[in-house]
């Protein structure tokens, strides 16, 4: 996959998580985590320009991404089938 379509993909699973407001306490908490190393990854990016992290950072967005949907479709999944 290139590297517009990873960043597409990217925006696309952010703006699905973050239109969904997760109400169970522990899932969004672990999504607030997410976001934090999203950030904390993204700092080292911009401070390591020159080396670079040979794409794994990238992938690790990414994979921090799906995640925050994941915790988003659990919560969803809660809400729906919870007594």
């Amino acid at each position: 996959m290139n590297k517009v379509a990873i960043a597409s993909l990217s925006l696309l699973v952010t703006t699905l998580a973050m239109a969904y407001e997760i109400r169970h306490p522990n899932l969004r908490d672990a999504h607030a985590a997410a976001e934090n190393a999203i950030h904390h990854v993204q700092a080292a990016q911009a401070t390591n320009k020159r080396v670079g992290f040979g794409g794994h950072a990238e992938k690790a967005v990414d994979a921090l991404r799906l995640a925050q949907q994941e915790l988003a479709e659990a919560d969803k999944w809660n809400e729906e089938h919870r007594r």
